[in-house]
């Protein structure tokens, strides 16, 4: 793959991008969840790579590129974030795109991200785990919890969005 008047920077960049294509595209999928937008992420960063290669080979170029392209997942996402559907089903999409067990560090990153929401909502009160369970996991109505624990369904409404709260920041601090 040499093209013309080509960096050698921006080859070896390139390569590393073609060579390991479905981890990349797996990572920008993980991201921006729609298979287009994984390949539109690769395209950028390959332009990027190309228009803007650094002056110097990256010590590791594996992670260079990597961190490229989850770099330009989030930027994708940042400007495109009210065009992409938020539900779909993770197998089909992951079959979609060709994606296999090569993402287990994505299976592993989800497992992660289960276990310290798990220690989120075993930190809540006891009623708080329940009332926080029956709304999002049985589907149970708000103001049917709030009558039979004899509190008001603002209370309840407030419990499940405290509980939420911390579920999320559990998150997020994951994802810093």
């Amino acid at each position: 793959m040499s093209l013309p008047h080509q960096d050698p920077v921006c080859e070896l960049l390139i390569r590393e991008l073609v060579a390991r294509r479905k981890l990349h595209l797996c990572e920008a999928l993980k991201v921006v969840k729609q298979r287009e937008a994984a390949e539109d992420v690769l395209q950028n960063t390959a332009l990027k790579c190309m228009m803007k290669p650094p002056s110097k080979a990256p010590s590791n170029v594996k992670c260079y590129v990597a961190q490229m392209v989850r770099h330009a997942s989030i930027d994708y996402l940042r400007k495109h974030k009210r065009e992409l559907p938020t539900d779909f089903d993770d197998e089909a999409v992951t079959g979609w795109a060709e994606i296999t067990p090569i993402c287990g560090r994505v299976h592993l990153e989800d497992k992660q991200t289960l276990c310290e929401v798990i220690k989120a909502l075993n930190a809540q009160p006891e009623r708080k785990q329940d009332i926080f369970l029956r709304c999002r996991l049985k589907d149970e109505r708000q103001k049917d919890i709030a009558a039979e624990l004899g509190l008001s369904p603002a209370r309840v409404n407030g419990v499940v969005k405290q509980v939420e709260g911390a579920c999320n920041a559990a998150i997020g601090r994951i994802e810093m």
